[in-house]
Parts: structure tokens; sequence; C-alpha cells
């Protein structure tokens, strides 16, 4: 007689992670704007196919947007320095 065996605990699978969402997440700190664009790709298709991810789009979009403004203002006041400079030089 051979003894019954236990069951074996049943190891869960890790969610997919959406490519695009964690490249436009990725994206965000390099290219404000891919990660904006990519961001909100990612977040279409986490909607339609159920992927994991959703979170990263999300935060790409948000990242991108804030690096984006930042680099906006940062132009801003590099372009009013230099031609405030220019307007000194004889």
């Amino acid at each position: 007689m051979t003894a019954a065996q236990p069951p074996q605990p049943q190891i869960p699978q890790a969610q997919k992670i959406n490519t695009i969402a964690l490249i436009g997440f990725i994206g965000a700190f390099v290219i404000p704007v891919v990660g904006i664009v990519l961001g909100v790709i990612g977040l279409n298709q986490t909607r339609v196919t159920g992927e994991g991810g959703r979170g990263l789009a999300r935060a790409a979009v948000i990242l991108g947007s804030v690096f984006t403004l930042l680099q906006v203002g940062f132009f801003i006041v590099w372009l009013s320095l230099f031609l405030n400079a220019m307007s000194h030089v004889r």
C-alpha cells in the first residue's frame, strides 16, 4: 500500500507585465515625452488585454508630464538668462 501524497502547494503565477508600460516608465526618466506617449499606449493595452503594468503606465504618464514641465521651465529660465546676458554684451 502506498501512502497518500499530501497535496502540493500551488505556486502563484506572476502576472505578465505589459512591455510598453515598462518601456514607457523607463523612458519617462530619459525622454519624458516618450514616457507620456508610451504610458498612454500601455494604459490602453493593459485595459484591453488585462495584463499587469497598469501602475507602471500611470507612473510613466505622471512622471513624463512632470519632467516635461520641468524641462520647459528650465528652458525658459535658461533662455531668459541667455538673452539677458546677450543684451549686456557690447
